[in-house]
């Protein structure tokens, strides 16, 4: 009998030496980054249950986190943030960032010469100024920069906006045709994707130190073959873009976008490096329809509603791991 505390106390060390040895292999801690778009306010609202859940560090808005654009008006687009007001957990997102896309821009697929776009920014910062912890933002659009220091790594998160200065976009000739659904390439070098000021902004951000850098487009960068909104319908813009992160100060590079009601995983190799664009869209809008595959694309597209959590641990980015309505992962790709 007197052994029998003895013997537990001995289970105890055991025990304790175990969990020792785990922590000495290495087992790292991590920072888990969400990412989504495409959240509609009038339809359910359960995702963002999941999301609040599975223990974020911070979450990007990649666009069309509300839908206005139909029948735009300041009392649409107030009511449209109001009611996702409503639905998100801000208290367990950590930080966060946002850029914007086209629905709560205010106009499908609008650029520069949408006339209530001022109406749309004042309301924007409205919503997201006093939530984001951005280090500098714009006063004629909604790009911004914040740096965040993630386990020992200084990270920078660069939010383009792709809407306010983007220039006419060329129609397809035939609607619905694969790979030219709505647009062809505009070979017009006097339409511009940023704007200058922006450019000239993005560029200084890019010669900032960082050892990771995460840019956030509403559109999508890399993915080419198919005719809807990307950066390929400005092919000269697209170009300036990849020229300029080759040119980046240094740091690894990791592109994320929104947009396609769809997840997945974009590569290219270009000049001597490879550029990696993860898509997270369709928090309750995805296109479940869709056996898109593009030439660019690593493995199928997630076709339901879902958001993306990116891992960056102490070796750097880590993986993506995409969830369902439910918090279940779907899939998931290693990064490093």
């Amino acid at each position: 009998m007197v052994l029998y505390p003895f013997a537990v106390g001995v289970k105890k060390v055991r025990w304790l030496f175990f969990i020792l040895w785990i922590h000495s292999l290495g087992v790292a801690a991590e920072t888990r980054i969400g990412l989504g778009s495409c959240f509609n306010q009038e339809k359910n609202h359960s995702i963002w249950n999941a999301i609040g859940d599975v223990g974020l560090d911070g979450f990007l808005f990649l666009g069309d986190n509300v839908y206005a654009s139909r029948g735009f008006s300041r009392d649409r687009l107030m009511s449209a943030y109001a009611r996702a007001d409503a639905a998100i957990p801000w208290d367990r997102l950590g930080v966060i960032q946002a850029t914007w896309d086209d629905h709560d821009f205010g106009q499908n697929d609008g650029g520069a010469s949408f006339s209530q776009k001022s109406l749309s920014l004042s309301l924007f910062w409205q919503f997201f100024g006093p939530r984001m912890e951005a280090t500098q933002v714009a006063p004629d659009g909604v790009y911004n920069v914040n740096k965040r220091t993630i386990e020992g790594h200084e990270v920078q998160f660069i939010a383009l906006d792709t809407r306010s200065f983007r220039g006419r976009l060329k129609p397809t000739l035939v609607r619905n045709k694969p790979g030219a659904e709505r647009y062809m390439p505009n070979s017009d070098t006097d339409q511009s994707m940023l704007g200058e000021a922006q450019w000239k902004w993005f560029e200084e951000q890019l010669q900032a130190p960082a050892d990771i850098r995460i840019v956030m487009s509403s559109i999508q960068v890399i993915a080419e073959g198919h005719g809807w909104e990307r950066w390929g319908n400005l092919p000269h813009e697209r170009k300036r873009l990849l020229d300029l992160l080759r040119r980046r100060s240094q740091g690894d590079l990791l592109l994320v976008s929104g947009d396609r009601h769809i997840g997945g995983v974009y590569q290219i190799e270009y000049a001597g490096e490879r550029f990696t664009e993860i898509t997270s869209s369709g928090l309750n809008m995805a296109w479940t329809r869709s056996d898109e595959y593009l030439p660019n694309q690593i493995g199928v597209p997630v076709r339901e509603d879902h958001f993306a959590v990116l891992s960056i641990d102490n070796g750097g980015l880590d993986k993506v791991v995409w969830h369902d309505n439910k918090g279940s992962p779907i899939t998931s790709f290693k990064l490093n």
